[in-house]
């Protein structure tokens, strides 16, 4: 039986985690399941986060920043048969429900809790935790059978973590829900003691499995020192005398106090706080402590006996079920991501994930971990970041697939991951051809698997001279890199082409037909006239001033010696020009192609800027500020670049050279040129072109702007790209 959920969310100040939050609720894999957000007294924006959720969700309001309240306001309001708590910094995994609900089928059972994952989302912040009368928490182990411990007036007891609780509705009403003298800590561990005194059993499910980011908050910093002691101080001082042993509440009181001093002074002498910040958390303790106990008297002189502060004359709406996302879920593979690779399939990746993930579908990212790995849900996306499997698992995958050594550890460790992943119900694995990331999956008849086309190794080599200098590296990388790729477009059933150009260069370059399993979904890039907002960006308005800017690498492939010549040429032939080369260090290989063609001008004229690699922000603001860019790659697959500039409203200038020649509209929305031993002065014609003609710069640029519109915003890639993984998964 699936009994109906009630999910309460209190918030208050969080309002750039709690869109994750609300997101990764819609990825439940459970039908039956309403969502209420008690927010207050929030400050920072929440109310209109909330406002764009509100005809999906109930929404409450708790006027004190007090917890126990808080959630007494989410009860009142819940209409399920069980109410389940997760912390506003926090995402469940998708069988988080259905891993509680197997429980609630024994009536005797009126609480359950799962395993809690930390903010690293690889380790666990909490599993199993037994407290006893005084609220002192005593780790056990994962073997631990704590349903023993659940009779009326147990020494030791299950004792839930609030951002992974879930309580039968009946129960809580029962005992009046939460107490609130506990604004902060120990909430639900008092919940879960007067359950068990009233005859109820709480358990634990590790199956079910909540992700918690453990986010800074009004009570502690974001490295997890206290701002203030007082909450926390009148919360255990008021447990202590409601539920401990008389004889012994004094006592535990008094090492309560010893231990917090004690703790205080070592973050003082250790420079975790100043000394101002000591003597203010030790006042706060002792204050704390008084004010609890005092209120511990007045509860059992009022004869509130194992009663909460619930409001049970309170009429709950109806049940109100949230919509959860129908779509696929998807893993989408790349070594390279944002925010430490903004550009090429990093780039592209990301868009792809934020765009999918606008369409309905549940998004997993799998990228390589710079630092230390993590699981993390951001922007409504999964993002898993993983380090390479240097174990022998990985040889054994060299020799079984012919992959490289040096790149069989990634290859590795991808695998393992999608095996994890299978677990949140895995449709389709999307990985790109270069360095073969997904080769492992191929085969899996257990998930859908397609692969995108980039720039392979074959396309590079001819542009790659230190290939071929290389020739112990040219054999056992290169060349075998070659071989599986060609091995890939034979077997995979579900390709993703950005051109029709990549098709028809590999199908020649590999002499393998595959023309038939290809879907071709142009690249898309974001809007940059329209902010995040909505707001419309101004493009830049002609100054007399023409500016020209180059976007890449300084490589072969990239033409970095074309658009040298050719840059040098408008300098010397056009006055009212600024150069900007964006992408590379002008270091002294730099320099000395730009000695071979003779076009040292850029070195020393003012009018030109080297500004190296910059930011995406910085990128974007130098789109914006372009007339025009030249993009003189000998080969792209696709060619960002020149729809990143359109996107700004900047005309293109370009080799006619893959899939260029399927972005560029020749004299409609820039200038093409042939591949050959002129290209260099032709593109240095157009650029003189266009700087010396006002007319044919705005037309062209004004073409630009509306192609992008109509064929290459992030929403269009996606909404062609989404055909293939349906066709993938087999739906």
């Amino acid at each position: 039986m699936n009994h109906r959920f009630s999910i309460v969310i209190n918030t208050y100040n969080r309002a750039s985690l709690l869109e994750d939050a609300l997101l990764g609720l819609t990825e439940l894999d459970y039908d039956a399941f309403e969502v209420i957000v008690v927010n207050g007294p929030s400050t920072d924006g929440t109310d209109a986060i909330l406002q764009r959720w509100s005809d999906r969700i109930k929404l409450g309001h708790c006027a004190e920043p007090n917890l126990s309240m808080s959630r007494n306001k989410g009860i009142e309001l819940a209409s399920g048969d069980v109410v389940a708590f997760i912390d506003d910094d926090a995402v469940p995994h998708p069988s988080w429900l259905k891993r509680l609900n197997v429980h609630y089928s024994n009536p005797d059972v009126g609480g359950v809790g799962g395993f809690t994952i930390d903010n690293t989302g690889v380790a666990y912040q909490v599993r199993k935790t037994v407290c006893d009368r005084f609220g002192n928490a005593h780790g056990v182990s994962d073997f631990f059978d704590e349903r023993p411990l659940s009779f009326p007036g147990t020494p030791l007891y299950p004792s839930l973590l609030g951002t992974n609780s879930s309580f039968r509705l009946k129960a809580l009403k029962e005992i009046g829900g939460f107490d609130h003298t506990f604004a902060y800590l120990l909430d639900e561990t008092d919940v879960c003691l007067r359950l068990i005194d009233a005859g109820y059993k709480v358990i634990y499910e590790p199956e079910a499995l909540v992700y918690h980011q453990f986010a800074p908050s009004h009570i502690r910093s974001k490295n997890r020192v206290a701002k203030t002691l007082y909450p926390s101080a009148v919360s255990k001082s008021y447990f202590i005398k409601r539920h401990g042993l008389e004889a012994d509440a004094t006592n535990q009181l008094k090492q309560y106090v010893d231990e917090i001093l004690t703790a205080n002074k070592w973050l003082c002498d250790h420079n975790e706080i100043t000394n101002d910040h000591r003597v203010s958390l030790d006042e706060d303790l002792l204050f704390g402590v008084k004010d609890g106990s005092e209120r511990a008297l007045h509860a059992m002189a009022a004869n509130k006996g194992n009663q909460g502060d619930l409001n049970r004359d309170a009429i709950a709406p109806d049940f109100f079920p949230l919509q959860v996302k129908t779509g696929l879920r998807i893993a989408l593979i790349s070594k390279s991501y944002p925010p430490h690779q903004e550009s090429g399939i990093a780039r592209w990746t990301s868009m792809m994930a934020s765009g999918l993930a606008r369409l309905g579908h549940s998004v997993h990212v799998i990228t390589l971990a710079v630092e230390s790995p993590f699981n993390r849900y951001e922007n409504g996306v999964w993002v898993h970041a993983v380090k390479e499997d240097h174990t022998p698992e990985a040889a054994r995958l060299a020799a079984l697939k012919g992959i490289p050594t040096g790149l069989a550890p990634w290859c590795s460790a991808v695998a393992q991951l999608i095996r994890s992943l299978k677990g949140f119900g895995l449709d389709v694995a999307s990985f790109p051809i270069w360095d073969l990331e997904g080769m492992a999956l191929v085969g899996d008849a257990s998930i859908g698997v397609v692969m995108s086309l980039h720039t392979s190794y074959a396309m590079a080599k001819p542009f790659k001279p230190e290939w071929s200098e290389r020739p112990l590296f040219g054999h056992f990388h290169v060349n075998r890199v070659i071989g599986a790729e060609k091995q890939l477009l034979s077997e995979v059933s579900h390709i993703l082409a950005n051109s029709q150009a990549i098709v028809d260069d590999l199908r020649q370059a590999y002499s393998c037909e595959f023309s038939d399993r290809v879907l071709i979904a142009p690249h898309g890039t974001p809007d940059l006239l329209t902010s995040e907002t909505d707001q419309i960006i101004v493009p830049r308005i002609a100054t007399g001033t023409v500016r020209v800017t180059y976007v890449g690498r300084f490589e072969p492939r990239k033409g970095f010696d074309l658009a040298c010549s050719a840059l040098s040429e408008l300098l010397k032939s056009v006055d009212a020009v600024e150069v900007t080369i964006v992408g590379d260090k002008l270091t002294a290989d730099a320099r000395a192609v730009i000695a071979g063609v003779k076009a040292e001008v850029l070195l020393s004229d003012r009018r030109v800027q080297f500004v190296g690699q910059v930011t995406r922000s910085e990128l974007d603001n130098i789109y914006r500020n372009s007339d025009v860019v030249l993009m003189p790659s000998r080969y792209e697959s696709f060619g960002l670049v020149a729809i990143e500039a359109m996107a700004a409203g900047a005309t293109v200038v370009a080799m006619a050279a893959g899939g260029l020649k399927e972005v560029v509209i020749d004299g409609e929305t820039g200038f093409l040129v042939h591949p050959d031993s002129t290209a260099a002065s032709q593109l240095a014609h157009k650029l003189i072109e266009l700087a010396t003609n006002s007319e044919t710069l705005a037309r062209l640029r004004a073409n630009a702007r509306r192609d992008y519109l109509a064929r290459f915003t992030v929403d269009k890639m996606v909404e062609q790209a989404e055909k293939i993984y349906y066709r993938a998964a087999g739906k």
